[in-house]
């Protein structure tokens, strides 16, 4: 009788992870829909950034405005971002997110201004019952026992969006390092 039960409770579990795990999977999604994606992040943004802050465990919050804009010759948007840090210095950051056709997954990229070679950092997929782009970091080979970065884009109902970057700790754990919560903002431009 307790291996009967001990059977029916290992069946009941390989049941409910197999209907997590596919209800966590990726969507395999039409380019006209990735791009809708990322058609959502196009336009001026007012950017609070959000920093862990390992010395005082808080989190340290500093005004932004972003820019992003579409290509003109793929489906990618060009990410532009200006904050104003605590100490008063002007910072600023950029990259691209794009929906590669071929290999039919979200690709974050940058491109090196003098050469114009780009450089693949994040690769991912559309996770719709989060309303989610997650993207992982692209490892080198000597990399293979950490856990990469991870950065997700979350969009609400109300036209904003969050991209949260998730770094690994010593043992493993995804812990929340940056937040970008972006708002609508028509009148700002870099």
């Amino acid at each position: 009788m307790k291996n009967h039960f001990t059977f029916i409770l290992m069946a009941m579990l390989l049941v409910w992870s197999a209907t997590t795990a596919q209800a966590q999977s990726p969507a395999r999604i039409s380019d006209a829909d990735a791009s809708f994606l990322l058609q959502k992040t196009i336009g001026n943004w007012l950017v609070d950034k959000s920093s862990w802050q390992a010395d005082t465990r808080q989190m340290l919050t500093v005004p932004g405005r972003a820019i992003f804009k579409p290509s003109s010759t793929d489906v990618s948007v060009h990410e532009q971002y200006e904050f104003t840090a605590a100490d008063g210095t002007l910072q600023q950051e950029a990259g691209c997110l794009r929906f590669s056709k071929t290999r039919h997954q979200f690709e974050f990229y940058k491109t090196n201004g003098a050469t114009g070679k780009e450089t693949l950092l994040f690769t991912g997929s559309w996770y719709p019952e989060f309303n989610t782009i997650m993207l992982t970091a692209v490892t080198s080979g000597n990399s293979k026992h950490a856990n990469p970065d991870q950065w997700r884009y979350v969009f609400q109902n109300n036209g904003a969006f969050t991209k949260l970057v998730y770094k690994a700790d010593k043992k493993g754990n995804m812990l929340l390092s940056d937040q970008y919560h972006h708002t609508p903002n028509r009148t700002a431009e870099l």
